[in-house]
């Protein structure tokens, strides 16, 4: 399997800048609907730019057996991350307005940011597990090329 390594950088374009939004909104507790609304969309937009990066890993994973267990146990790792945020930005649980038309609420930002930064830690993995690939690739290729010429040569 060739390994398109932009494909795999496209797939984490989108969700480092949702991440980023996450962490970066503002910690007060009292919230609009319309921003809990946003908080929960950005959340649940991580987990699916996580799925769809397990997804490029796990068939990084499923051509490379040398390696699939660790890219596996990333990829695992970055699921439970991407579902954790998704979870903690879930307002359906929510049900208490106030008078002025604002929920209080009282975000669990310490849970986002161990979850931002265990999906961080896996993608990492992920990526340079996948890099070893690409280098297999390219010793591979080279080494062909040699046996060629030496057999041309001889």
């Amino acid at each position: 399997m060739e390994i398109k390594t932009r494909s795999v950088e496209q797939t984490l374009l989108p969700l480092v800048s949702q991440i980023t939004t996450l962490i970066n909104h503002k910690d007060n507790t009292k919230k609009s609907d319309k921003t809990l609304q946003a908080i929960q969309r950005v959340g649940q937009a991580v987990n699916l730019a996580v799925g769809r990066f397990v997804k490029v890993g796990e068939a990084i994973a499923n051509e490379n057996w040398d390696l699939k267990e660790e890219i596996n146990i990333a990829c695992i790792e970055a699921k439970q991350a991407g579902e954790t945020i998704a979870a903690l930005t879930d307002i359906t649980n929510l049900n208490h307005l106030e008078s002025d038309g604002q929920i209080t609420i009282f975000t669990d930002k310490t849970g986002v940011i161990k979850a931002a930064r265990l999906l961080l830690s896996s993608v990492t993995k992920v990526l340079l597990l996948a890099d070893r690939v690409v280098i297999k690739q390219i010793i591979t290729s080279r080494n062909k090329r040699r046996t060629i010429y030496n057999l041309r040569h001889s």
